[in-house]
């Protein structure tokens, strides 16, 4: 049994932490394992959605963390893997200098979700994802995943409520 971090704004959640892998390859891997389950489709098939997106450009959008995405069937209720790594891997694209991530958290958009709405949540956690506290948090709390989950829903909460949540205070983000 897969068990889901349910979120409003968000995707419905898993965690894979402390996650122990070496290159955004065996990254990649081990996302389309976990993601297979869901969506009852070959790994590899998931890798090469993954790696084809990175085609267009990297995912990386703030030192440290990427978002990588995809699109999968319809019939899918989209859904979210946070990976949270134990050593930073090189995150590399055709167009970028080298990169190391440590954190990704990967979209997978189900087709039937509307257009405007995944590029408003991507541009949105791109901005709420882009603040070094709430990073910090995330890699401090990488063994707990209950932490974790809690801090998911503080992001949750900042794109549900930017004006209110979206807030650089460090104790307000590491109490959460």
């Amino acid at each position: 049994m897969i068990n889901f971090i349910e979120t409003q704004i968000l995707p419905k959640s898993l965690i894979l932490s402390p996650l122990f892998c070496f290159s955004k390859k065996r990254l990649f891997e081990e996302i389309a394992d976990s993601a297979s389950y869901v969506l009852k489709e070959d790994p590899n098939n998931i890798v090469a959605k993954l790696n084809a997106r990175e085609t267009y450009g990297t995912t990386v959008f703030y030192p440290g963390i990427a978002l990588p995405h995809t699109v999968i069937d319809e019939k899918k209720e989209s859904f979210a893997i946070l990976a949270v790594l134990d050593k930073p891997v090189t995150f590399n694209s055709i167009d970028a200098d080298e990169q190391l991530i440590d954190i990704a958290l990967c979209l997978f958009i189900s087709k039937s979700m509307d257009h405007e709405e995944a590029e408003l949540l991507l541009k949105n956690l791109t901005s709420v994802l882009s603040n070094n506290d709430l990073l910090n948090a995330i890699r401090l709390a990488k063994n707990e995943v209950s932490k974790l989950s809690i801090l998911l829903n503080k992001i949750d909460y900042i794109l549900d409520n930017p004006k209110k949540g979206n807030t650089t205070d460090e104790d307000t983000i590491t109490n959460s």
